[in-house]
């Protein structure tokens, strides 16, 4: 057996990963950890993420942090954009090498090594749907071959639909969950492999199985609403949300899927502490939109540190430019992001799918009509389970006293309340939704409030940019795809601006 296994290895690598680019052989098991790794910027709060990704832009078109109406405040940088395109094609890349070597095996070492192929894919189509959330249709199913093919011709693939994309997505992570629940009687070898590599995970395969369903409930609310995918989107998430047992998913904050630090290259270090609090702050201020929708809440507490004055005050974009900056610059007024739950948490996890975030989308689709159950009790069950993750979260600081928990009956008691007064429950469901992915999870936070038009946030029009004069509905393509993908992008050329709404939005 372990001369069987040794077809898909090399002795040689020492690393966690393999880096096909610098090797001729590789190991599937490393090369699902490559898959994981090449992807951590994005993954982690890693201070690149955080500087150029979501707080220059996709927090402020969420609004998850307090934005200044300076001029070109929607422009986002061509070159931050290129990164985050680029990120995730290593991460493909990166993938099909790995399906490459996987299929150079025999069909009995295939058996033993089909698993690490699933749990890339996995992580692999999250970062696909992120991408496709922003952009809409890109390049897929063709893409990522340079490595394997080695034909700088034919390199440049062509475009899929964001249809296709959602739609294979959902259909191949349902196959994903059945694969993964059959697999009870995997070599020790393998297991061992898993263990070791996986460092998401820690290679349980029922954790696995949540990610994928959870995923793909969130896949099939993103498209559940509105466009083509709507009856296809609602049977996924009856068919799932009907038979738990055999579409588990993330239940409780025990089982979130994330990343720690100091592990496989996820670390905190001064880098990332600047990521929040350089540039005098502006990266950590608090937007009103926030503020406002957390009052009353025990969350406020430990999101916020309060201002000079004592108070919780979120930047207000109704405020003009001068006055947001005459405030801005006293540095008492507004107030920033918690500094021992965030910034100087060395603890701070990469969350990747919360508890909360599958409990209200449970709530949503309840609240629908998409499956049957109780909205009100999954509202609930959201609220205190994003209460606990965040509390848990500043449980694991350092740098001051953590700040003791609400009662469990007190947050139920709370958001009960919330549920109660609420005469738009979609709207209440939205909101809540936003506020878990908050800054943490900002990408997941823009696609809540274009998929549901929750909350209600305020952009004044820039009138000093004749390119992007208000709040984008999406992102043009990098220039490096526009410029060397010519031909496959010319026939997408025409929806390629900051205003055509993706066909799920509202």
């Amino acid at each position: 057996m372990i001369i069987s296994m040794a077809s898909c290895s090399d002795e040689a690598f020492t690393s966690k990963y393999a880096d096909p680019g610098k090797t001729s052989t590789a190991s599937c098991e490393k090369l699902m950890t490559g898959v994981f790794y090449s992807g951590r910027e994005y993954t982690f709060n890693s201070y690149w993420r955080i500087f150029t990704w979501d707080y220059s832009a996709i927090s402020r078109y969420a609004q998850t942090l307090g934005v200044l109406n300076g001029d070109g405040r929607y422009q986002y940088s061509d070159s931050y954009a290129s990164d985050r395109w680029n990120n995730f094609y290593n991460v493909l890349s990166q993938f099909r090498v790995l399906e490459n070597e996987y299929n150079k095996l025999s069909d009995a070492d295939k058996a033993n090594y089909e698993v690490f192929v699933l749990l890339a894919k996995v992580y692999m189509y999250d970062h696909l749907i992120q991408i496709t959330n922003c952009w809409g249709d890109v390049p897929y199913s063709k893409a990522g071959y340079l490595s394997i093919t080695g034909d700088v011709a034919t390199s440049n693939p062509a475009y899929d639909t964001a249809e296709s994309i959602y739609s294979a997505v959902m259909s191949d992570l349902k196959a994903i969950n059945t694969k993964l629940a059959g697999m009870t009687s995997l070599s020790p070898l393998t297991t061992s492999y898993l263990k070791a590599q996986d460092f998401i995970n820690g290679g349980n395969l029922l954790s696995w199985r949540k990610y994928a369903n959870s995923l793909r409930l969130r896949v099939a609310t993103t498209v559940a609403d509105n466009g083509t995918l709507t009856a296809d989107a609602r049977a996924a998430i009856r068919e799932m949300l009907t038979d738990p047992s055999t579409y588990p998913m993330v239940d409780s904050n025990s089982e979130n899927i994330k990343v720690i630090p100091d592990t496989d290259g996820f670390n905190y270090g001064q880098q990332y502490q600047d990521g929040w609090e350089t540039w005098i702050g502006e990266l950590n201020r608090a937007s009103k939109a926030m503020v406002d929708a957390l009052q009353g809440d025990a969350r406020m507490d430990i999101l916020f540190d309060k201002n000079k004055g004592g108070n919780y005050v979120g930047v207000d974009t109704h405020t003009d430019f001068a006055t947001q900056s005459t405030l801005f610059e006293s540095g008492t007024h507004y107030s920033a992001y918690d500094s021992a739950t965030f910034s100087r948490n060395k603890k701070l996890e990469g969350i990747i799918i919360s508890a909360a975030e599958v409990a209200l989308h449970k709530s949503n689709a309840f609240s629908k009509g998409y499956a049957t159950g109780d909205a009100k009790t999954a509202f609930v069950k959201g609220m205190v389970l994003s209460t606990e993750m965040y509390y848990g979260i500043n449980a694991q600081a350092t740098y001051r006293t953590p700040t003791a928990a609400p009662a469990t009956n007190a947050v139920q008691a709370f958001a009960t309340a919330k549920w109660d007064a609420a005469s738009n429950k979609d709207a209440e469901i939205a909101t809540q939704t936003w506020l878990n992915f908050g800054f943490l999870n900002s990408t997941q936070a823009w696609t809540t409030v274009r998929r549901t038009g929750y909350p209600v946030l305020y952009f004044p029009t820039d009138n000093s940019s004749a390119t992007c004069p208000n709040v984008p509905v999406r992102l043009r393509y990098p220039p490096s795809e526009r410029n060397s993908n010519t031909a496959n992008y010319t026939p997408f050329k025409n929806e390629d601006n900051y205003t055509t709404k993706m066909f799920w939005a509202k």
